[in-house]
């Protein structure tokens, strides 16, 4: 019988609420989590740096429409996870452990956590973006129950020409934007833009004949519906003019062909392909559709 290699125990894992000080070294594993998976594939790093990774991991802790985890190990942070709790939709993440625990079981315990305040707080609608490369989070959520609806590409948009038919949200227009939320993404988002126009992320609408026929939230964290593939692209390009590059991002579901087809003519550029995932009901979309990276 050969020695072999000694087996190291595993950690003690505590979970508790994430707290404010808890979050710069919640930044730094962040970062650096998404960093190395990102590079050993070939792509660009999620976050620019580790302070920007912190600044939302930071905004997602103070948040009273976020549930957030935090792993300890021996009283240190190794690692957390998010649910958004704004709206009838939860999303999850992002979760991130650190790299120099990796393979402990600490990630599946962060992801069984949040699903099981869903399922104490009677959360039907579950859903996350998985990177379509990392086959070890693909693998960890399908063993939890979680499900492959769609893909979805993330792509830099491209500026367009000034559209004097796209403006920015106000809170006036949650109403008509709730509504194209229940019909078309058959969920309702109004808390969610209501925050993002309290918050400044610029969300915008395209108005035709009097009417609001779609809105969207630039960046990963934003999304958006529209009527038309026209109307979208008019949004995305508008919020491409008038943002810097970095927030200039939207999801682009590869099930709606032509969108995608058009953006890519319009000049925006694919970056990645990321898979969405849910437990619980599940309707497909009707009409043009942009995920965020929760869902």
């Amino acid at each position: 019988m050969s020695a072999g290699r000694a087996t190291q125990p595993k950690p003690e894992i505590q979970l508790v609420p994430a707290k404010p000080q808890h979050v710069p070294e919640l930044g730094r594993i962040c970062y650096e989590a998404f960093k190395n998976i990102a590079e050993s594939h070939g792509f660009p790093p999620d976050f620019p740096s580790a302070g920007i990774a912190e600044n939302v991991i930071g905004m997602l802790v103070a948040r009273d429409d976020f549930y957030s985890v935090a792993a300890l190990v021996k009283g240190r942070p190794v690692g957390s996870n998010f649910l958004s709790l704004s709206d009838p939709t939860s999303g999850v993440g992002p979760v991130t452990v650190d790299r120099s625990v990796q393979g402990n079981g600490i990630g599946r315990a962060l992801m069984q956590d949040v699903i099981d305040y869903a399922r104490r707080n009677k959360i039907q609608k579950v859903r996350l973006l998985q990177d379509s490369f990392n086959m070890g989070s693909l693998s960890l959520y399908t063993s939890l129950g979680f499900a492959v609806k769609d893909a979805a590409a993330l792509m830099q948009a491209a500026p367009g020409k000034p559209d004097e038919s796209v403006r920015p949200v106000l809170e006036a227009d949650l109403p008509a934007i709730d509504e194209l939320s229940r019909r078309i993404y058959k969920t309702s988002r109004r808390n969610e833009v209501g925050v993002a126009v309290a918050g400044g992320f610029s969300p915008l609408l395209r108005e035709r004949h009097g009417r609001v026929v779609g809105y969207y939230i630039p960046g990963v964290f934003g999304h958006g519906v529209a009527e038309t593939e026209e109307d979208a692209l008019s949004m995305i390009g508008e919020s491409a003019r008038l943002l810097p590059p970095e927030a200039a991002l939207f999801f682009c579901p590869l099930s709606q062909a032509g969108l995608y087809r058009n953006a890519l003519k319009a000049g925006c550029r694919a970056i990645k392909v990321m898979t969405i995932m849910a437990i619980g009901p599940h309707e497909p979309p009707e009409g043009v559709w942009m995920p965020s990276v929760l869902y």
